[in-house]
């Protein structure tokens, strides 16, 4: 007597309410393999067999029937993630896998294939799982770029070394190399006078390359030198001009814009070269006699001798066409502006310490700059301001300073409010901060 529909799903369902039934409990040949169920690289075969295996040993003639064993097939698949601890991404390709199998497995069922012949296998499911595991590949290899981008982020972040994982035969060959180099260094016995090099010798060394670097890669940098004090020149002269002054307090405008837009350049350029110097000293450090100061000090002593140049340069081309005048005490005037690099330089080494312990700080010294040159006599000397404004701008001494040079320079000029006392002072105490900072900072600086 045949079973209709109904009394096959009632004996499905009594059995269902017995707590001990599980689809395909008992049959060997129904559980999956975990030894091989999560390899990408495994025949799609690893979860085909034992569905179609726990299929057959189930009625299966009705679509809610095999969804039930396809259920307990994904329940234990479930099941087996959670006991391996699989990754997530392998665990998802598995669950893709067994999706495809199923879709291509009732499409067979119900277009009447043999299912159940020793050899079959769906038409499709080579093709789509190749495809699926090209995709679980990608996955894989973003992650992986993922974590190296993660890693590299939070190393620069953090300011520590990125330890990278080696391979076993990578390894192998760095500890024979460490141990090799440590059997260098052992045999090497110093002698006991050895103090490293003199500090002339790598000062002058680190000249000479940051020369050569500036030459092969900042070009444009060395052409801006003579067209920035140019375009300023230009900017603070033609508001004089346009106002109609051609002279102040016996200064002609040309010679006057000149003189600080040009050493207000040169004072710019000096910090932030020199602070960002110090920042980046770390690859620098593996060389003996390198410090984080000699690397900013170097920086200051380029763009001072480069700014010299700059004026002899714009001054001789000035005075040639007329528009410039001649200094009346040339000692003088490039002893003031050496010293303005010294205070520059003196910046530069006290941004780059805290930029140390705080590295936004850097993106703030542009502003500091700009608020320093409103106060520093590059547009105006404090004399052609009210009395009751004087001395807004006469407590910074590099207002001080810009004036005692202009005073150097002109004969008609003598500054009555600069001093001498005042600048120098300062200055040597700019230059005792900084290096106090520079101190404290130099343990946050370690060679790359």
């Amino acid at each position: 007597m045949s079973i209709s529909n109904e009394d096959r799903i009632k004996g499905w369902r009594t059995r269902r309410k017995d707590s001990s039934y599980a689809v395909g409990s008992g049959v060997r040949d129904w559980r999956l393999d975990p030894a091989v169920l999560f390899q990408a690289t495994a025949s799609p075969t690893v979860l085909l067999k034992p569905l179609l295996a726990r299929l057959q040993g189930e009625p299966h003639d009705s679509v809610a029937a095999r969804r039930a064993v396809y259920e307990a097939v994904q329940t234990e698949l479930n099941a087996e993630i959670a006991r391996s601890a699989v990754d997530e991404t392998l665990a998802d390709f598995s669950r893709r896998r067994l999706r495809i199998i199923v879709r291509l497995l009732e499409q067979d069922i119900r277009a009447g294939v043999e299912v159940f012949a020793p050899e079959y296998m769906p038409a499709r499911l080579l093709a789509e799982d190749e495809r699926l595991a090209m995709a679980h590949a990608r996955r894989v290899e973003r992650g992986k770029q993922d974590e190296a981008r993660n890693a590299r982020r939070q190393a620069s972040r953090n300011d520590v070394p990125l330890e990278i994982e080696l391979s076993p035969d990578e390894a192998g060959d760095l500890a024979i190399l460490r141990r090799r180099v440590r059997g260098l260094h052992e045999a090497d016995q110093p002698r006991n006078d050895f103090r490293g090099p003199p500090t002339g010798r790598t000062l002058l060394a680190l000249f000479v390359y940051q020369l050569r670097v500036i030459h092969g890669e900042s070009r444009i940098a060395l052409v801006w030198a003579l067209v920035g004090p140019v375009v300023l020149l230009t900017l603070i002269s033609s508001l004089y001009i346009l106002l109609g002054t051609h002279y102040i307090l016996g200064m002609d405008v040309q010679t006057f814009s000149l003189l600080g837009a040009t050493t207000w350049i040169m004072f710019r350029q000096i910090i932030f070269r020199s602070s960002t110097a110090y920042m980046s000293a770390r690859g620098m450090l593996n060389f003996q006699g390198v410090t984080p100061l000699m690397c900013a000090l170097v920086q200051a002593l380029i763009y001072v001798s480069v700014y010299l140049v700059v004026f002899a340069v714009l001054i001789s081309a000035g005075h040639a066409l007329g528009y410039i005048t001649l200094a009346h005490s040339w000692t003088g005037f490039i002893l003031y502006v050496v010293l303005m690099g010294f205070g520059g330089a003196a910046m530069g080494v006290l941004f780059g310490s805290i930029a140390t312990f705080w590295h936004f700080f850097l993106r703030l010294a542009p502003i500091i700059e700009r608020f320093l040159q409103i106060f520093s006599s590059v547009f105006f000397v404090s004399e052609q301001l009210p009395e009751q404004l004087r001395p807004w701008i006469l407590w910074s001494p590099f207002a001080h300073g810009m004036q005692l040079l202009r005073s150097a320079y002109f004969d008609a000029y003598a500054s009555q409010d600069a001093s001498v006392g005042y600048f120098l002072t300062t200055l040597v105490f700019l230059m005792v901060v900084a290096l106090a900072a520079e101190r404290l900072a130099r343990p946050n600086v370690q060679p790359m």
